[in-house]
């Protein structure tokens, strides 16, 4: 109910500002442009009031014309590819076409115009919309955009919140904040910053919620590519745009900022802050720019969880005891769980940049930045495995689909396999940028060159104790509980106090260690041609690109259990037991909820010498017992792998223009990219001739490919206002570096034998991509699109098993690994409208409006199920995509006082497919947002803001199944407040 009134408000509110166009109280500006007209000139329009900018091309007789100009002061510039070859300053007046001729070869400014035109505007909302939109109207491809509403000030917290208001893109949320992305349905998303890629660690792409909003200039959303941009992301790219500082104004900008953010689970404060110094000058070499940007955030956050895990069929000693009329029918959890996550992400950055002009044809830039991320979490649960292996079980009640086990009562007389659990993790990532630039252009020709050196690297360590409780020989279990708001698992340990600390026994102890780097050398060489005149080829651009990189991972882990004759030592006996530790369940709504106790986790790390000691001097001599000796885990050399990669592309791109009774224009181009891969790790077999540990040998895979990706993007301008864009683009999405692992376990005891492999022989998945998108602008900051999409992936990657012959075994076993799935299809429809309320008179023309649809009718993958398995509701449906998303806004926008009020709703979608039991695949339900904001400033050099998300307290729930067979378990988000200042001077 709540998003059908925000909707009709919303819309209410739309449909007479479209209406109201035809009495648009805007102006326009029309003239013509004295001289020799070069071939790729263009009149940039900046309103000096919001700093918002847009373009007019002349056409060949130098005339040119733009209306739906709001009244104000703009300045009128004639630009040439980089260089600007004359200004002049208009007042533009409701209802009027003011008339301003410009020169080709007219003088510049004097530095003191200059510097008065391009001083820091607090854009506010209307700019920040104004510029976002001429992003979108003058890209030559489908592209939206976010830009900051001031130095230091995203719309959102972080680069995926921001995110999350852009038409088509879908946000998962973690920790209070915005996580993973996905745009039009598919999640294989490419990052670059300022246009040149970036990753970190292993992965091939930078995670976007490492990037703090207070250092973004913009960032901008490509849907499809044209020839000239990477290869990569099939899904389209996040262009993450920093600041320059000949961005910024001549002489001395500094800018800052602090926040502070709390939230409602768990009471915490987290703090913000930024810096921005930049200066700008002339010598008599040349012009130069040096900038300095840094911020520091950190999100301290509190999660409840509840959740159950992996649904099937009972196994082995359990199945055979259970009721035969049960055993092939009754699935259940294989284990359930509910617990706390409590943790700190703390994020330093910094981005430096030198730029130099010495002349108006010749510009360098030297640039570089780090991304850090540092994160201590404690996550504690009651943890239970219903499905173990030797269980009697007892008290069976199905729900009414006649298979999903309802309640169930397990036991065991050695005691249920279950008991508080807690995680101590520490996850580390530090990510470095290097950038050369160099840039020369003449009338005719312009060469771009740059040089790019990355290197990051990421580490994970986390300490699981496992605890299990004196007399706990028998559990019952309600997968489905009223206890549970929103449903969920509760759990009752018959037979076992939770509230005596003396009951509790430490049964397990186990730590691991991941680290990964990775070093990535990037070249590229560009050139781009414009001829003489107004013809149909109106520039062409050829470039080549190289990338060289070593990726390289370390995994360990070990186990010990801690008993001697049967006994496992108590929590008070351990070396940390002097500081014992409770957690206690905190959900609205909920009963009967427990808590339990545990070691402290950060304690066990600071004292981890001592425990080393405590288990060497009481438990010598067990299996585990020299895996033990070192302070950190040894090499498991299957996780762990060394990769090199090489890649290189070329590429033509021609833009065109004709008039085809309405202009057109557009860029038609190929892209070729040749990819070459080597990658060693181990394989392992049991030794079960002589009974010793297992035989280990290195193995080596490599693999190479070559991709040919067409596109094109044309623009139909029916008049200044009302413009088609169709385009046709392919792409690939390379495989992950780990998947890749050339690693194998043989299995031999099993009957049948088992597999456990990565794939060198993975393939790429391979897109083409259909676009169509009609767009209107109007007014101030007004525009109305209808895009249709069509998206066809053809080798999506996915983790299955199946039974296949083996050459190492001779034999047929079942083969566990990373797969190619057949072609797939997306397809859907984007609708976008969104102005200020200029036909309304007075203060209520400062109200404005936005809303966005996105609906896929079609995602679709072809996975190889059974006949049986294909008519499963849903069983093709592509993870992690949602039929249908929402946004909507009002705003209200001063130059001293703005608003925001923002609601987010996404449908549900199948978070991935379980194997095991397709028909149990995991889905989470449909999620919405409220968020608001509030901006003041009284003085131009500072802005005051007050901020809330999730007002309306929505949690996220979580099914087993389309048809909701088992609930997963809700997650519980916290709302947050926010109290923030900015401050600038230049």
């Amino acid at each position: 109910m709540r998003p059908a009134l925000l909707c009709g408000a919303v819309l209410a509110a739309l449909l007479p500002m479209l209406s109201a166009q035809a009495q648009d109280a805007t102006g326009g500006i029309g003239g013509s442009v004295a001289g020799a007209v070069p071939a790729d000139a263009r009149i940039v329009i900046r309103n000096l009031g919001t700093g918002a900018s847009q373009e007019s091309r002349p056409d060949a007789s130098g005339a040119y014309v733009r209306e739906g100009l709001n009244p104000g002061e703009y300045e009128v510039v004639l630009m040439s590819g980089d260089r600007r070859l004359s200004s002049r300053r208009v007042r533009i007046e409701a209802g009027k076409v003011a008339s301003l001729a410009l020169s080709a070869s007219g003088a510049m400014p004097s530095d003191a115009d200059a510097q008065e035109m391009d001083k820091v505007v607090v854009k506010g909302i209307r700019g920040s919309l104004e510029s976002a939109q001429e992003k979108k109207r003058n890209a030559k491809n489908i592209v939206d955009a976010i830009v900051s509403e001031d130095v230091g000030k995203l719309p959102d917290n972080n680069v995926p919140e921001a995110l999350s208001r852009v038409t088509g893109v879908q946000l998962d949320r973690i920790h209070g904040e915005g996580s993973g992305v996905s745009i039009r349905g598919l999640t294989d998303i490419q990052t670059t910053i300022n246009g040149n890629m970036s990753s970190v660690g292993e992965g091939r792409a930078t995670n976007l919620a490492d990037i703090p909003a207070e250092l973004l200039k913009s960032v901008e959303v490509h849907k499809n590519r044209t020839a000239d941009q990477v290869e990569g992301g099939i899904a389209g790219t996040v262009n993450v745009e920093l600041r320059r500082p000949l961005d910024l104004p001549k002489g001395s900008t500094v800018a800052g900022s602090l926040r502070t953010v709390y939230s409602d689970i768990g009471k915490d404060w987290s703090p913000y802050g930024s810096v921005l110094w930049s200066n700008r000058f002339d010598t008599g070499h040349g012009e130069f720019g040096v900038l300095l940007n840094a911020s520091y955030t950190e999100n301290n956050y509190e999660e409840n969880f509840v959740d159950s895990e992996s649904p099937s069929l009972f196994f082995a000693e359990t199945y055979d005891n259970m009721p035969a009329n049960l055993r092939d029918v009754a699935i259940a959890p294989y284990a359930v769980n509910y617990g706390v996550e409590k943790g700190s992400i703390k994020r330093p950055s910094l981005n430096a940049a030198l730029q130099w002009k010495p002349s108006e044809n010749l510009d360098f830039l030297l640039e570089g930045s780090y991304f850090g991320s540092n994160e201590k979490r404690q996550r504690d649960r009651l943890h239970l495995v219903v499905r173990e292996w030797n269980y009697d079980l007892s008290d069976i009640q199905l729900a009414p689909d006649g298979q999903t086990v309802q309640s169930v009562t397990v036991s065991r007389p050695d005691g249920v396999n279950g008991g508080p659990e807690s995680y101590f993790e520490m996850v580390d990532s530090d990510n470095y940028t290097t950038n050369f630039e160099t840039h020369w252009h003449n009338e005719s020709f312009k060469v771009d060159g740059g040089l790019q050196y990355n290197w990051s690297k990421t580490q994970y360590y986390g300490i699981l104790q496992i605890m299990r409780l004196a007399g706990a020989t028998s559990a019952s279990i309600d997968v489905n509980s009223p206890n549970v708001p929103g449903g969920g698992p509760y759990i009752d340990f018959i037979g076992a106090d939770l509230d005596d600390l003396s009951s509790y026994r430490l049964l397990q102890l186990h730590d691991e260690l991941a680290r990964a780097k990775s070093n990535e050398l990037i070249g590229h060489l560009d050139l781009t041609y414009t001829p003489a005149g107004d013809g149909f080829v109106r520039s062409v651009q050829t470039g080549v690109r190289f990338t060289d990189r070593d990726t390289e991972r370390f995994y360990g882990y070990r186990d010990a259990i801690p008993m001697q004759d049967g006994q496992s030592p108590s929590l008070v006996d351990f070396p940390t037991g002097g500081n014992i530790l409770t957690t206690q369940l905190n959900l609205d709504g909920a009963a009967n909820l427990p808590s339990w106790y545990h070691l402290s986790g950060a304690d066990l790390y600071s004292q981890w010498g001592s425990v080393l000691s405590y288990l060497a001097t009481n438990y010598p001599g067990q299996w585990w017992s020299s895996e033990w000796s070192s302070y950190r885990p040894q090499a498991n050399r299957g996780g762990s792998y060394v990769s090199n990669e090489k890649t290189a592309a070329a590429y033509v791109n021609l833009n065109f223009g004709f008039d085809a009774g309405v202009p057109v224009d557009g860029t038609a181009g190929v892209r070729v990219a040749r990819t070459e891969g080597v990658s060693t790790s181990a394989n392992y077999r049991p030794d079960t001739v002589n009974g010793g540990p297992d035989i280990i040998q290195n193995a080596t895979g490599k693999g190479s490919y070559t991709d040919v990706m067409p596109s094109i993007n044309g623009i139909v301008h029916f008049t200044d206002k009302l413009q088609l864009r169709l385009a046709y683009t392919k792409n690939v999405e390379r495989p992950p570096f780990y998947e890749l692992r050339p690693f194998a376990y043989y299995e031999t005891r099993a009957n049948p034998p088992a597999v456990y492999a990565g794939n060198p022989d993975l393939r790429p998945n391979r897109e083409s991509s259909y676009d169509m998108s009609l767009e209107y602008y109007f007014g101030r900051a007004g525009s109305a699109s209808l895009a249709t999409f069509v998206k066809k992936p053809d080798g999506f990657m996915y983790y299955g098993v199946e039974e296949e012959y083996v050459p190492e075994l001779g034999t047929n076993a079942l083969v566990f690994q990373n797969r190619n799935a057949g072609p797939g299809e997306f397809r859907g429809y984007e609708f976008s409208v969104q102005s200020f309320f200029d036909f309304l008179p007075g203060k209520w023309s400062n109200f404005g409006a936005s809303a966005n649809f996105t609906y896929l009718d079609k995602f679709e993958i072809l996975f190889p199920f059974s006949e049986e398995e294909a008519q499963i509701p849903g069983i093709f449906d592509a993870p992690g995509t949602s039929k249908s998303t929402m946004n909507l806004a009002l705003y209200y926008d001063t130059p001293k006082f703005s608003a925001r009020l923002a609601y987010n709703q996404r449908s549900k979608r199948k978070d991935f497919v379980w194997t095991e039991q397709p028909a149990y695949s995991p889905y989470t339900m449909e999620t919405s947002r409220l968020d608001a904001a509030l901006n003041y400033t009284p003085y131009k050099f500072v802005t005051f803001s007050l901020e809330a998300t999730n007002l309306l307290g929505d949690r996220t729930e979580r099914y087993f199944g389309n048809t909701k067979y088992l609930p997963l378990g809700p997650r519980y988000e916290a709302k947050t407040y926010q109290f923030s200042v900015r401050m600038r001077w230049d």
